[in-house]
């Protein structure tokens, strides 16, 4: 039995008769662990937060400095550029004040843009092209850049044309008014004259893009056979209006950067600041304007002086005097018969010219040279998949030209030659013909020729230029060349041609109407003069020849040298004869002359093999 008295006499042991404390759940201990790293980690994580936006931050401040673009090795020329141009050089505008858009900057895809970039340089991707930087027209027309519009009325000298952006850029509801006024009364005025369905034909042609030459042909081509009362001129007025309205709405969608952009002509760098490129050649502007895209809207598919092509319209008049030519020699003077050129140079000024209605073209025929086409194969350098071209028709209608021009340009930022072949506006230079004949400044007008008649007009080039001859295989070009007067100069009556074509014939009017009537007696000496040379020259010739004829017992010798002699004579009469003399009398006259020298000389060695007979 147990002890019942040692178990009354014990005390009882700690905590006994007192409830235990509740056990822990294994859940609520989880749970603290969990709270205590939490905790942890939050702090971890704002620590990290504030390092990371400092970083950010850092990083953005830094990479948004020009030197940090200019760090990378294929953005060393655009970085001189931009240190030698007006907006790096003076007004340290950054990079990113241009290249990004206002408010586009810290955008989601502003940053993954950025750090494709920077994936692409150090894969090794970067730089087997040219980088297509935009700059937004928003970026240009910021408060502290160009918003104040304080440009837009501004005169700005580029050569002999005054530029105004104003006339560009606000379009004139009362200009684009008249336009239209001029285009419903010019139709109003074709439309009884060739009937509903002979001018509905017409207008076709009319929408095309095309050349306005080829376009004019096409109408006249097809007027013809109607017999239709229309004239040239109303014809080409109709499509000119048609062109214009299309060029005016385009200026809607005219971007900033379709005239001033990257690629200026090659110089050395003005700015020392980039060692990297001391030395090198870059272009001496990084903003600049590209001339090309003004020819490619003013002279495409447009005649010479004619609608947006009109040279005044851009151009101020010239005030300085031309030379045309120097005072000749009293030699030269009494060859031509003129002693009064003896005296003094000649010289024109374009005042009196334009006084004087005197055709631009008359000159100035070569300063817009190609076309500015756009072909298929020019859309396929992007667009290489067929359903591009599911709308494709060649050639192109004003309407499509429209539609294209809209989706390119403001959309994807297009530049005129990414599209437009380029036409080049400038003076060919006066390079007389040469060896590989080269016409120089006549070529454009050659090769308008040249489209029906190739090397028609080889004679009358040659004497032009002042080379062709045997005795005197080259001289002084035509006096009119220190002018740069082209055939159209001259030739100024449109007739009908002995094969039904239309020709343009010379005549005397055409030196009067830059000369003066004085110049009338002038060019009748010059004929006169010519004549008689001919006369002289072609008697001469055919005596010699006659004398060689009878002369059969001349050795072989003396009859290769005579026989030499008069082929050279015989060319040289030839290429006067058919070149026209009065192309350049100077040189006629050297020729000729010649001719006539060696006409005698056959004639001397004829008599001296006669005396060697036994």
């Amino acid at each position: 039995m147990p002890d019942k008295s040692h178990s009354e006499s014990s005390p009882p042991p700690p905590g006994a008769g007192q409830p235990l404390p509740p056990a822990v759940p294994p859940k609520s201990k989880w749970r603290r662990f969990v709270y205590r790293w939490l905790k942890r980690l939050a702090i971890v994580a704002v620590v990290l937060i504030l390092l990371s936006a400092s970083l950010l931050v850092t990083a953005e401040h830094q990479t948004s400095k020009p030197q940090f673009c200019g760090s990378c090795h294929i953005m060393e020329p655009y970085y001189a550029t931009w240190q030698a141009d007006l907006h790096g050089g003076k007004l340290d505008v950054a990079c990113v004040d241009c290249h990004y858009a206002p408010g586009q900057r810290n955008t989601i895809n502003s940053q993954l843009r950025g750090l494709s970039q920077v994936a692409s340089y150090f894969s090794g991707r970067y730089g087997s092209s040219r980088p297509r930087a935009h700059v937004d027209n928003r970026s240009c027309m910021t408060s502290k850049c160009h918003g104040d519009m304080g440009f837009m009325d501004k005169e700005i000298a580029i050569g002999t044309v005054t530029f105004v952006h104003a006339k560009h850029l606000q379009l004139s509801d009362q200009k684009l008014a008249a336009t239209q006024q001029q285009l419903e009364q010019t139709t109003q005025m074709l439309r009884p004259l060739l009937g509903d369905k002979h001018f509905a034909e017409i207008d076709e042609i009319a929408h095309q893009a095309i050349p306005a030459g080829e376009q004019l042909d096409r109408m006249q081509t097809l007027g013809s056979g109607w017999q239709a009362k229309a004239a040239k001129d109303q014809l080409a007025k109709y499509a000119q209006l048609l062109q214009q309205q299309v060029r005016v709405n385009q200026l809607r969608d005219l971007q900033c950067t379709n005239c001033h952009s990257y690629g200026a002509p090659e110089s050395q760098a003005r700015n020392e600041k980039g060692p990297a490129l001391a030395g090198k050649k870059t272009s001496a502007h990084h903003f600049s304007v590209k001339k090309s895209s003004c020819y490619t809207c003013h002279f495409s598919n447009q005649s010479f002086n004619t609608g947006t092509g009109t040279c005044l319209l851009c151009h101020t008049l010239p005030t300085r005097e031309i030379m045309v030519h120097k005072e000749l020699t009293a030699k030269e003077s009494t060859q031509l018969n003129t002693p009064e050129l003896s005296k003094k140079s000649i010289r024109m000024d374009h005042r009196t010219i334009l006084e004087r209605k005197v055709a631009c073209i008359s000159c100035h025929a070569d300063v817009a040279m190609e076309n500015s086409l756009v072909t298929r194969r020019d859309c396929e350098r992007c667009h290489d998949q067929p359903e591009y071209f599911k709308n494709w028709e060649q050639p192109i209608t004003l309407d499509r030209v429209t539609e294209y021009h809209a989706l390119h340009v403001p959309e994807q930022r297009a530049k005129c030659l990414d599209c437009h072949s380029e036409i080049h506006h400038q003076l060919v230079p006066m390079g007389a013909l040469g060896a590989k004949n080269e016409p120089g400044f006549l070529s454009s007008v050659i090769a308008n020729c040249a489209n029906c008649h190739p090397n028609q007009h080889l004679e009358q080039l040659e004497l032009l230029s002042g080379v062709g001859g045997v005795g005197v295989p080259k001289s002084d070009p035509n006096l009119m060349f220190g002018s740069r007067t082209n055939c159209l100069g001259c030739h100024t009556d449109h007739t009908v041609g002995s094969r039904g074509g239309e020709v343009v014939r010379g005549n005397v009017n055409g030196c009067i109407a830059c000369h003066g009537d004085r110049y009338k007696d002038t060019f009748k000496k010059w004929q006169q003069g010519l004549e008689l040379s001919l006369t002289d020259a072609g008697e001469a010739y055919e005596k010699a020849s006659k004398a060689l004829d009878k002369a059969k017992d001349i050795t072989p010798e003396g009859r290769t040298k005579v026989t030499t002699l008069l082929a050279g004579a015989r060319a040289d009469l030839q290429l006067v004869k058919t070149g026209n003399g009065v192309h350049n009398v100077m040189y006629s006259m050297e020729l000729l002359d010649s001719v006539t020298q060696r006409c005698q000389q056959v004639m001397t060695a004829l008599a001296k093999e006669s005396r060697r007979k036994p």
